[in-house]
């Protein structure tokens, strides 16, 4: 899908789902874990919760990911030809970012069953993951015109921000600003991947962009900041949905009092697990 409206539609279609399923999960760790001080009353929701399902999809799509990349080249996985002249090497700086992500799904995968250790370098890994795919990116536009440089640009920017705030994470996991902050940029990557794909190769007039003209190189700039604001309307709607959905579901957190040593005692006896 190299150099087509497929190619980057396919990674902005990942960014969008990932980040509107961390959205619904940071709701859903508010409403109903209290910010992660108490777990599910329900087996069943105990279990979901436990169950590695980002991570799975994580993993899904990176592999995926590889294997329509590997699929759409010709020859199919080459990198060097008889010539001695590598070959195919954007559909290999794709898989390689997509290697990365599912590196960090599999490890996920391993912090959440089998080997709770691993869920130590969770947002490392998350990082390199991004800084793999802003690195890529930054070093793929050699020999383009002024507006798809300026494109990208625009998109290694928000995946800049998106590994520090993965980096920052880190140290600060609980901080609920850089989690909302690499949620927003993650969205805005998606959302942008499209972006660049429809002016790049379906522009709504039919005619393509001129690439040297600097207005449409300007103008670029200025649309990137609308889609840090939908993106921010996006997620606010999708939080407040979940809040509501999930209260009028009957779910909603424990509620804690603070006792004189600073600790907190539950106000109300939780339910036990549903047998």
């Amino acid at each position: 899908m190299t150099g087509s409206f497929g190619g980057h539609a396919v990674p902005g279609g990942f960014f969008i789902i990932v980040a509107i399923w961390w959205i619904i999960q940071f709701a859903y760790s508010i409403v109903v874990l209290d910010n992660g001080r108490q777990r599910p009353r329900s087996r069943v929701m105990y279990c979901l919760h436990r169950a590695p399902l980002e991570a799975g999809l994580i993993v899904f799509a990176g592999i995926a990911g590889i294997g329509v990349e590997m699929a759409y080249s010709e020859p199919v996985l080459v990198l060097v030809d008889k010539d001695g002249h590598w070959q195919n090497d954007v559909e290999w700086g794709h898989c390689s970012m997509y290697l990365y992500f599912a590196i960090y799904g599999f490890v996920k995968v391993l912090g959440s069953t089998c080997v709770p250790s691993a869920a130590t370098f969770e947002h490392a890994l998350g990082a390199l993951a991004y800084a793999v795919e802003g690195f890529l990116f930054y070093f793929h536009t050699h020999g383009r015109n002024p507006l798809e440089i300026h494109l990208h640009n625009m998109l290694v920017f928000a995946i800049f921000v998106c590994f520090l705030a993965a980096a920052a994470e880190v140290w600060s996991r609980e901080d609920t600003l850089i989690r909302l902050i690499r949620i927003l940029f993650t969205l805005v990557q998606g959302t942008w991947f499209f972006h660049l794909g429809i002016v790049l190769y379906k522009p709504p007039s039919g005619e393509p962009w001129d690439g040297e003209d600097h207005l449409n190189v300007m103008f670029t700039t200025v649309m990137f900041t609308w889609h840090i604001l939908i993106g921010m309307l996006v997620l606010f709607l999708v939080y407040g949905i979940t809040k509501l959905t999930l209260k009028a579901c009957g779910f909603s957190s424990v509620k804690y009092s603070q006792m004189s040593n600073g600790r907190y005692e539950l106000a109300e006896t939780a339910q036990s697990l549903d047998s």
